[in-house]
């Protein structure tokens, strides 16, 4: 073969082959420029609920292509917050994870969350003065701390009270308006060996919304303790004299108040809404309860929110954190908070979505969830602070006392006063 014929041909091939590395290049770029952002989210989520929500993020995820929400499941409240404080200690947090709004204090204290206010109050993709108006107030306010907006609300729950129409109907009681409506059942309920209500282990979540009730917050608005307040105590003594009287009892190794309303020894019991797909699923076919709207105080029936926040933590880039609120945003469209509600038990956080007609078709087939949703009016939003997950920590122990050791409630409730008082102070000078 001709010398240059062959040197001609080893040049078009070289130059085919420099083609070919540079497409394949581009090629690699463009695949690469094109990968959707990774969005890491972090429950609690388990079984239905855990299914229900993957739903979402997978529909999430097919609605656009430049991000992709992966989910993990931590499997419980405590395991959840023992992984964040964990990651942030090691710099490994995810993109965004669900959270109870008290620990909101708690986080920025430690410096490891930060605000949505950039993509929720003025970015491009920002919420529209109608669709914040949509969210309850309570709500939202749930997840502000030092004027902004660290918490969204998704999975909410309200308190509600449950009742047994069988016995109802039996002993000839109405529905409590008040707290003292209980103590007035003893005369017919304490010779069947009956109690009027029953509670979770602890009462702490009720006593919040009697002392609220009755004008006073455990922890104010203004970072001062009220343990010690006249509303206060006469709240402990109030839910204390009714457990003296045998017409209240709290769960004990039951865990929860659902274990003696299905078994029929008590005629009411006071939980989280979130429960009542619980006891649809185990309260005997032949029991025909309900639920209606917590006792109250003068008119006032108000609680303390329960469930979880979406926060945003530190470290996230710029496009993660757009696409964190792209994905919380999809969460707050009304059939998607309507489709959360009626698929776990909690409220829909939105009114749109409370009005939405599938979840309006849910409530005509599942009426037990209409009195959730209607607390979510009166619903108030607890303080949040720096400290609060001690200051948690020394209620529940008070509150244990009164109940296993028979502490008089004014003594513990002082002693509280002074732990709460020391933490408060602690928390403010950092």
């Amino acid at each position: 073969m001709n010398r240059r014929f062959t040197h001609l041909l080893a040049a078009v091939a070289g130059l085919a082959l420099v083609a070919t590395l540079a497409a394949c290049g581009q090629t690699k770029a463009a695949s690469k420029a094109a990968a959707p952002v990774k969005i890491t989210y972090w429950h609690r989520m388990t079984g239905a609920w855990n299914k229900a929500q993957q739903k979402m993020i997978d529909d999430f995820n097919a609605s656009q292509k430049q991000y992709k929400v992966v989910a993990v499941s931590q499997g419980s409240y405590d395991a959840l917050q023992q992984k964040i404080m964990a990651a942030a200690k090691s710099k490994t947090l995810p993109t965004m994870a669900q959270a109870p709004y008290t620990n909101i204090g708690d986080y920025v204290k430690n410096d490891f969350i930060q605000p949505w206010d950039s993509e929720m109050l003025t970015g491009a993709n920002r919420l529209s003065a109608s669709q914040l108006k949509d969210i309850y107030p309570s709500f939202l306010a749930a997840g502000q701390y030092q004027g902004k907006q660290y918490g969204v609300p998704y999975s909410v729950s309200t308190r509600v009270l449950f009742y047994n129409q069988d016995l109802m109907d039996q002993y000839g009681l109405t529905l409590p308006k008040t707290w003292a409506d209980f103590a007035a059942m003893s005369a017919k309920l304490k010779p069947a060996g009956l109690t009027a209500v029953a509670l979770d282990q602890s009462y702490d979540v009720e006593l919040e919304g009697l002392a609220q009730q009755s004008g006073a917050k455990l922890i104010g608005a203004n970072g001062k303790a009220n343990l010690t307040a006249p509303t206060t105590l006469a709240a402990v003594n109030t839910l204390l004299d009714l457990r003296k009287a045998g017409m209240l009892r709290t769960a004990g190794e039951d865990g929860y108040f659902s274990v003696p309303f299905i078994n029929q020894k008590v005629v009411f019991g006071i939980g989280s809404s979130a429960s009542i797909p619980i006891l649809q699923q185990q309260a005997p076919k032949g029991l025909h309860w309900g639920t209606a709207a917590i006792p109250g105080v003068d008119g006032h029936n108000g609680t303390a929110l329960n469930g979880n926040d979406n926060v945003l933590f530190k470290g996230a880039t710029k496009a993660q954190k757009a696409g964190a609120w792209a994905f919380q945003k999809f969460l707050l469209k009304a059939k998607n908070s309507a489709y959360w509600a009626a698929k776990s038990g909690y409220v829909p956080v939105t009114k749109a979505g409370a009005a939405d007609a599938t979840y309006q078709q849910h409530l005509k087939a599942n009426p037990t969830f209409k009195a959730a949703v209607d607390a979510s009016n009166n619903a108030f939003a607890s303080t949040i602070f720096a400290g609060y997950t001690d200051y948690r920590n020394a209620l529940m122990t008070t509150v244990d006392d009164t109940l296993t050791k028979n502490t008089e409630g004014k003594t513990a409730f002082t002693a509280l006063q002074a732990k709460a008082e020391a933490i408060l102070k602690a928390n403010q000078s950092r």
